[in-house]
């Protein structure tokens, strides 16, 4: 330390790159935990829990994480083939937050079965980034509340312990050592890992971020292993602003743009099964050679996207601020990965516009064969939600005459309940079917709504057509008060399973969600009345162009569909003296001029959903699981939000293929003058800087001295600090901090 110090004096030359300190995003291992932890006033245990101890769960603090690459990843366009073939090997040992190691991990991909465009690809990257920079941010938010460790006998991210697995605090001392993860799951390595220690006389301890499921607690029970959940809050420090158009931004908004976890998980879910296949394959790939292998909660497949739906909003003219939140379904790990998110986002975003936009009187579709004209609101047509309703209700029919069928069990229990006519005859009346909301359950707190349940109602009365199906007609066969009683029978027996599968069935799903949005949207409307907001200049403007049906679509193609299946037998009866055709004889609509609600109370609101306010806080962030719901096997609701982002930042201009190393411009391989766009940085062959562009540095004249000793000194300082480190209280013992 000396001799570079005089050195630096003599020589004029700054050595900052050497005396440097690493920085808080390198992923080092096995350092002090008094360097890496700041420790807690309070801890959850005071000492390491004994083995076999109850689980404890506790809400930890709100922690910060970073994901710095996110800037980067925004606007850097896709690097040539000749260009990465220079990237060195030694690239592979940069933080994953760097362009140089994102260099290095895409020629390493490039090199096997590529399968995933490069924006995939680098949409993949920055997941697996941000899910190893909230990991570590989570691991210090709770080693610094779970034991005491601001003690020389406690190293934190040690690679020893496990052969090689980062362990992420362990005392050789006391042979005691803890893990903590994000999530609820626990790799069959790892229990392995905790079984072969505990059997030498360590005790493990394992800590996870949400509950797990009761086959997991075992296992970490059955390994030897403690456990406990601490909860906590993770907060982006430098989100990015997404462009205007993404889902929830409507084009000419003056707000600040909106973002946050829905928003990105739903954009890196895959278009379809091959696709999310390929994406999770990356995903795997690249969490592996991270250092740390931190899994988000929600990995990608963990959420089932046909199950989002809106239930939350925030809307603040004050602070101009727009916040939401879904709920949607997980699934296991093992199961295949769900896909589609972005669509499904798009879908409810769509929505939610064109109910402000448009007059409520509008929101109808009718499938009736006398009204060929009055099929869809011309407007409405032109929009997703428009398409959503007339779909929905013409599934509406198929799903009766499904449950109509004499092979199902609801079928044969029905026609076992008609009352045949003169010859046998089972026939019943023509009648209409519609679908219309009921009151919703929802809590209204200020700015804000909790949209709890949304449920929607199935009615069915007797109803004359003029335009009649094929075949012979029961008017003709049974008799008038006969037909009256078998419709009624009818009614009642599947009225209850089609209002079922409205509420309940993946084929009504997109119906779910659109409605949901149009319960948000009319209380948006009515506080827009009132208190002008977010989206004052959408409500009731009539203009839906930003959000236009998928192209293709025709309602009169639906409408073309409904005529034939009019005309085409659904099912045969056979019953004893001959048989009838069964044909499509029903008609009717969707309505959604009302979006009626059902205010919960505040002390029924705290009861049935004590957590739910600090979740959808949480979930603008990133995905959380629903702590007030009990998951099964792993499994359960999960919240995952978004809304205006406070910090975010403006994105850089586009990069077009920057060389390796942008971070210091003289480790950039070349490439050929076709490989590097015009810039004033120097190229790969570019000579050194001219004595006049030291001053960027910072340091020129007797500065360059100053600095020097500056630095002599506080070198000096380190080993002293280090010294004295290594002294303490070799006993273990802990003085709480005042």
């Amino acid at each position: 330390m000396v001799a570079a110090g005089l050195a630096a004096v003599i020589g004029g030359v700054a050595l900052v790159p050497t005396l440097a300190p690493p920085s808080a995003r390198a992923h080092s291992h096995t350092e002090f935990c008094s360097e890496l932890v700041g420790q807690a006033d309070e801890y959850i245990y005071e000492d390491f829990p004994e083995d076999g101890s109850p689980p404890v769960e506790t809400d930890g603090e709100n922690y910060d994480y970073e994901a710095e690459l996110d800037a980067i990843l925004d606007s850097y366009v896709e690097p040539t083939r000749a260009y990465l073939d220079q990237v060195p090997d030694e690239w592979a040992a940069e933080p994953m937050d760097s362009k140089k190691r994102l260099d290095w991990e895409y020629k390493t991909y490039l090199a096997g079965d590529p399968k995933l465009s490069w924006d995939e690809w680098k949409g993949t990257y920055g997941d697996v980034n941000r899910d190893q920079s909230r990991g570590l941010a989570y691991e210090r938010a709770t080693l610094s509340s779970l034991f005491p460790m601001d003690t020389a006998d406690w190293l934190c991210r040690d690679t020893n312990l496990q052969d090689g697995r980062t362990t992420s605090a362990v005392n050789n001392r006391t042979r005691q050592f803890v893990n903590v993860s994000p999530g609820n799951t626990i790799s069959t390595a790892q229990l392995n890992s905790y079984r072969d220690l505990t059997s030498t006389g360590y005790k493990a301890h394992h800590v996870f971020s949400t509950t797990p499921s009761t086959t997991t607690a075992q296992q970490v029970r059955a390994s030897g292993a403690t456990y406990s959940v601490q909860r906590a809050t993770g907060v982006q420090t430098n989100p990015i602003r997404p462009p205007a158009g993404s889902p929830f931004n409507p084009h000419g908004s003056p707000w600040r743009p909106s973002g946050g976890a829905v928003n990105t998980m739903a954009s890196a879910s895959g278009t379809s099964a091959s696709n999310a296949a390929n994406l999770r394959t990356a995903s795997n790939q690249l969490m592996n050679s991270s250092s740390r292998q931190f899994q988000s909660p929600f990995r990608v497949g963990g959420i089932d996207w046909t199950s989002l739906e809106l239930r939350y909003v925030s809307d603040d003219p004050d602070a101009e601020t727009f916040d939401y939140a879904f709920t949607a379904t997980e699934v296991p790990e093992s199961a295949e990965p769900s896909y589609g998110g972005e669509a499904t986002l798009d879908l409810s975003s769509d929505a939610l516009f064109t109910w402000l936009a448009l007059d409520t009187d509008q929101f109808w579709v009718n499938l009736n064969p006398d009204q060929p004209d009055t099929i869809i609101d011309e407007q409405f047509a032109t929009t997703e939600a428009g398409r959503v309703l007339l779909e929905a209700d013409f599934e509406l029919k198929s799903t009766l005459y499904t449950n109509l069928h004499p092979d199902t069990e609801s079928g044969a229990e029905f026609f076992e309940s008609l009352e045949p006519g003169p010859n046998g005859e089972l026939c019943w009346g023509s009648w209409r079917m519609w679908i219309e909301p009921l009151p919703a359950s929802a809590r209204e707190d200020g700015d804000q709504l909790y949209i709890l349940d949304s449920p929607l109602r199935v009615q069915m009365e007797p109803f004359d057509v003029d335009a009649a199906p094929p075949g012979p007609s029961c008017e003709d066969l049974v008799p008038e008060s006969t037909l009256d009683a078998n419709t009624q029978v009818l009614i009642e027996n599947m009225t209850p399973l089609i209002e079922e599968a409205v509420n309940t069935a993946p084929e009504y799903a997109d119906l779910r969600r659109v409605y949901t949005a149009r319960i948000a949207a009319e209380w948006l409307r009515q506080r827009d009345a009132v208190r002008p907001g977010a989206f004052h200049d959408i409500i009731g403007s009539g203009d839906v162009s930003q959000w236009p049906v998928r192209e293709g679509w025709e309602p009169q193609d639906v409408y073309d569909a409904f005529l034939e299946a009019r005309e085409t037998v659904q099912f045969r009866y056979e019953y004893e003296h001959g048989g009838l055709d069964y044909y499509m004889d029903v008609t009717g609509g969707i309505e959604f001029p009302e979006a009626p609600r059902d205010p919960m109370p505040a002390a029924q609101f705290e009861q049935e959903h004590p957590t739910l306010p600090k979740s959808v806080r949480t979930a603008k962030y990133e995905a959380v699981a629903d702590r007030d719901a009990a998951p099964e096997d792993g499994a359960g609701p999960a919240w995952l939000g978004g809304g205006t982002l406070e910090t975010a930042t403006v994105s850089p201009e586009p990069t077009p293929t920057p060389g390796p190393g942008d971070d210091d411009p003289d480790d950039r391989p070349g490439d050929g003058p076709d490989s590097r766009p015009d810039t004033d940085e120097p190229g790969p062959d570019a000579g050194p800087p001219a004595d006049d562009e030291l001053a960027a540095t910072g340091f020129s004249g007797v500065w360059q001295s100053v600095t020097a000793l500056a630095l002599l000194l506080a070198g000096a300082a380190l080993i002293l600090a280090r010294s004295r480190l290594h002294r303490a209280d070799a006993t273990g013992h802990h003085a709480r901090r005042p």
